[in-house]
């Protein structure tokens, strides 16, 4: 028995010493590189000590969905980051992910819709992209602005296009939405404005 304390305490030891000191630290992104912020992380990871510092440091980065932190037996550290995804931008300031979380816009991912609308219209916003996302529009069109109004609605925006939806984007706008599109997708005639708003039909402008 008091052997088996004795190895027991030599072994907590060395479990504890390896947390405490280590050779290097691998750092895997498992969605890429997204964010500018990615880099300077792993900059920050070479300064730390100890596994407390490292999950500190991760728990500071708003962008950050997830991480694990695995010790090997070589005296390394892996860290495995799942980082948060962002479906559009906000205002200019903020990334929007998939489950509503805000985080800061750095300014490194152009290619996303930037919405611009008070908080409470963000799941409708929300709603648009997912089906522009989901339904392949995106690959007939790219869409660079979505813009709320109180006076007139919402008005998504294409570089040569505006689409008007009105104060609700319902499920009857989005299926003219997308029929409009695979109209002037194969007319291969692009419009300056698609109007929406009518409930008999849909107007398309070809004036500018």
């Amino acid at each position: 028995m008091l052997i088996y304390k004795y190895f027991f305490t030599v072994v907590l030891l060395i479990i504890l010493s390896s947390c405490s000191n280590f050779k290097s630290i691998e750092v895997f992104f498992e969605d890429g590189f997204l964010y500018a912020g990615q880099k300077d992380l792993i900059s920050e990871l070479k300064l730390v000590k100890t596994r407390k510092e490292i999950k500190t440091t991760l728990l500071k980065q708003e962008w950050v969905e997830d991480f694990k932190i695995k010790f090997r037996i070589n005296g390394n550290i892996r860290v495995i980051i799942k980082t948060k995804i962002p479906i559009f931008i906000w205002n200019d300031k903020y990334y929007v992910d998939s489950n509503m979380k805000t985080f800061s816009f750095d300014e490194s991912n152009y290619d996303l819709v930037n919405v611009f609308c008070p908080s409470n219209q963000l799941n409708e916003a929300r709603d648009l992209i997912d089906f522009i996302n989901t339904s392949s529009i995106s690959d007939q069109i790219s869409f660079k602005k979505l813009d709320f109004k109180y006076s007139s609605g919402w008005i998504l925006l294409s570089n040569n296009t505006e689409i008007k939806f009105g104060k609700n984007i319902t499920k009857t706008r989005l299926t003219s939405f997308k029929q409009s599109l695979n109209y002037v997708y194969e007319s291969k005639s692009i419009p300056s404005m698609i109007d929406l708003r009518y409930k008999d039909g849909v107007a398309f402008d070809y004036g500018k």
